[in-house]
């Protein structure tokens, strides 16, 4: 362990957010490519493929992330929580596997669903990662990381689907180049600032699953909240309609990831604050977050509005684009989701899980059973106002119960 130098927090918030920003705008040109490359069908194959990942992407990362820098204190070591990452991993893949064989798709919706949870996992993998750069102030490295696996990804991408007409090998060349580009890249960089030797003989994993379980199935209930509309659209309207729906919802995925990009970096001063009793400052923190969700908000808003049309013409063509009146919408939903991800990270760091597990639990419950009436009531439509009332729903619980546990840990 040899380079341990700390950045100033604005120089690593901007490298991460630069890279991150990056990275996104690759995955999102990537839903945009696919329709232009090789037609909706690809499109609905990719769409529904990130779909059901993304579930087990949840249990992949196990929630942990925002556990692992707050944990200020280091109760648990840096090969713990990588150990624990490899564990999870591995029984979501078995999970995924389960699930794409009870459900009946085809032999080519299957093979693409397991490619791309391996493409998922190397993202787990580096999420892991990145939470040690986190802690040690060199979240440069982790804008660096997705700086290449972006380019990375959508070069491959672009390429092979281009040249092959295949998503199935696409998909393939993907997964193999972005772990190369971990185990080149940041796995000698995690080295040189933490150690992550293990004694596999040691129960201390498995007392960090334990105690991280209200996470995982708080994250997989998140994720579960958006994906239950798209997984029932496939199958009330069909692959090609879930495609135009991907394809009008990705753009706007940068509103809510955005946000957790401002929110991410200020995890662990929350946690100082929260552990050092200075709830106004916690609160300070937390208005400052708000604020800059409301500007990503009001400028997304406007954005749609004024090249909503155009945007989805240049990018999509102009089947897509006859489906604009499902933007405005999307933006809201992606606003509120934004904002229920802050709150669901502020509840991670005040050890708020049984919140986490309540209101995510009510807002799938309310997702499974509106998608069914209001798609088949409201087609398209229906899937975003099911996303929206499921999630307000959310951030209503989440914000008494975050008051709760502020003013218990004030008053003592």
């Amino acid at each position: 362990m040899g380079n341990n130098k700390k950045l100033s927090m604005a120089s690593s918030v901007m490298w991460n957010t630069c890279g991150s920003t990056f990275y996104l705008a690759c995955q999102w040109l990537m839903t945009v490519l696919v329709v232009r490359l090789s037609g909706l069908h690809a499109g609905g194959i990719l769409t529904l493929a990130i779909s059901v990942t993304n579930i087990w992407y949840a249990i992949s990362v196990y929630g942990m992330r925002n556990y692992q820098v707050s944990d200020v204190k280091n109760k648990y070591s840096s090969g713990t929580y990588f150990y624990s990452r490899i564990i999870t991993i591995g029984l979501s893949l078995i999970g995924c596997i389960v699930y794409i064989l009870v459900i009946p798709y085809s032999v080519e919706q299957r093979a693409c669903i397991i490619t791309y949870f391996i493409v998922k996992a190397v993202e787990a993998t580096f999420d892991c990662f990145s939470g040690m750069f986190q802690k040690n102030w060199r979240l440069d490295i982790a804008g660096k990381s997705m700086l290449i696996r972006g380019a990375i990804t959508l070069l491959s991408f672009s390429v092979v689907l281009y040249i092959t007409q295949n998503m199935f090998l696409t998909l393939i060349v993907v997964a193999v180049l972005t772990a190369l580009a971990i185990i080149v890249y940041d796995l000698p960089r995690v080295r040189d600032l933490e150690s992550l030797k293990f004694d596999f003989k040691s129960k201390v994993v498995i007392e960090l699953l334990i105690e991280c379980l209200p996470l995982v199935i708080y994250s997989s209930l998140s994720t579960s909240i958006a994906s239950i509309p798209r997984l029932y659209m496939e199958r009330i309207m069909g692959n090609d309609i879930l495609a135009i729906y991907g394809a009008v919802a990705t753009p706007v995925l940068i509103i809510q990831v955005g946000a957790t990009y401002i929110f991410n970096p200020f995890v662990t001063l929350f946690a100082e604050k929260y552990n050092n009793d200075d709830i106004k400052g916690f609160l300070k923190i937390l208005a400052k977050c708000i604020v800059a969700v409301c500007i990503i908000s009001v400028i997304g808003l406007i954005g749609g509005a004024l090249v909503g049309k155009w945007g989805l013409n240049l990018l999509y063509g102009s089947t897509v684009a006859s489906h604009v009146d499902l933007l405005m919408p999307l933006i809201i939903c992606t606003i509120i989701t934004a904002v229920s991800w802050l709150f669901c990270g502020v509840l991670t760091v005040i050890r708020g899980f049984k919140g986490l597990v309540i209101s995510n639990l009510a807002a799938v419950l309310t997702s499974l059973a509106l998608s069914p009436i209001l798609e088949k009531s409201m087609g398209m439509q229906g899937a975003s106002l099911t996303l929206a009332l499921a999630t307000i729903i959310e951030i209503i619980i989440l914000v008494a119960d975050m008051f709760i546990i502020l003013n218990k840990k004030s008053n003592r």
